[in-house]
């Protein structure tokens, strides 16, 4: 490792695989929102990449139209607003 690298660990107790998933995931996608593309990171060696991988594909299954309840809370919000905008502007149709 060179002087200007840096790095942290992370050990997780009682976590599940998909648990354990979810958080790898969450670590590398928050890493990527806030711009560090310069930076890895690496799950542990009991980790199976295409589990990670399918654990990430399932997170698309979250709809902004479908749902129970009508939708996810945020698609909810987004129709209200929509809505709100529409009879704001007499528009509603």
């Amino acid at each position: 490792m060179s002087q200007d690298e840096r790095e942290f660990t992370v050990r997780l107790r009682g976590v599940g695989p998909d648990q354990y998933a979810d958080i790898v995931n969450a670590v590398w996608m928050q890493m990527r929102a806030i711009g560090c593309d310069y930076c890895t990171v690496t799950p542990d060696e009991q980790s199976d990449a295409a589990a990670l991988d399918g654990r990430w594909d399932e997170y698309s299954r979250v709809s902004w139209t479908e749902g129970g309840r009508g939708g996810t809370p945020q698609a909810q919000a987004a129709r209200a607003h929509r809505t709100h905008s529409r009879r704001s502007a007499g528009t509603d149709t």
